[in-house]
């Protein structure tokens, strides 16, 4: 148990059950060295965060639903943003050194940051907000790419589509973060509690969850070339849609 600050008394403490707070943490004589606890206080709050991020997606898919992509971008780019805190968050973590780490890894056992519940939910997530996005554009008689070449007539539609494409952005930036941590306090050459070479985590930091929206970007370009002469091409040939 950690050290207990106050005595739980004011309605501040009471709401935010500081008293409870502090008992999750190990106790001083537990700690491997002094930064187990800026370690797990990092992890422990960075569940929070993120099942702060999940409410937030699933409301922007709740309000997509309900036709208001306005309110549904809200969410999202808030939802963007508090993963762009996370990762700043990291650099705590890079002040530790690889010694230090090692011994706290010791209290860790098997564990693994892949085992996160949150992050594992934050993987899938992407799933049904595609398909609230896919069905909102389709009760429009839009597609993708009328939002992206008419931004302005679609303003709507497209400010919901720039917090999806800012939120995608922001998840692989938080994963590639942390695949730098992880060569910085473990190596890159060596395997994980689980067994997994640390550089399998390299694999994630470029899957997008919305794919559909990056690779309209390039479409884009390619219709403005074609339609105004503007110079390069990118040889990409645009797919034809699907039936």
């Amino acid at each position: 148990m950690g050290r207990i600050f106050g005595d739980g008394s004011t309605d501040y403490e009471k709401y935010v059950r500081s008293a409870d707070l502090y008992r999750l943490t190990r106790d001083k004589e537990q700690w491997m060295n002094e930064d187990e606890n800026l370690f797990q206080v990092t992890h422990m709050s960075m569940e929070l965060w993120l099942s702060t991020v999940i409410q937030h997606v699933d409301q922007g898919v709740v309000w997509m639903n309900e036709n208001k992509p306005l309110q549904a971008a809200r969410m999202l780019k808030r939802g963007a943003d508090i993963v762009d805190f996370l990762i700043s968050s990291l650099r705590f973590l890079e002040q530790m050194s690889p010694w230090n780490y090692h011994q706290i890894r010791v209290n860790l056992g098997r564990g693994s940051g892949q085992q996160s519940p949150t992050f594992s939910h934050l993987l899938e997530i992407g799933k049904p907000v595609l398909a609230a996005y896919e069905a909102l554009l389709k009760r429009r008689g839009l597609t993708v790419d009328d939002i992206q070449q008419n931004p302005v007539t679609h303003d709507d539609l497209y400010q919901l589509t720039s917090a999806m494409m800012t939120y995608d952005e922001n998840f692989m930036r938080w994963r590639y973060a942390h695949f730098q941590l992880v060569k910085r306090i473990i190596g890159d050459k060596v395997l994980s509690l689980k067994g997994v070479p640390a550089t399998a985590l390299q694999d994630g930091t470029e899957r997008k969850l919305f794919p559909e929206l990056w690779e309209c970007i390039s479409r884009t370009t390619e219709v403005y070339n074609a339609r105004h002469g503007a110079p390069g091409n990118s040889g990409y040939i645009i797919p034809k849609p699907k039936k």
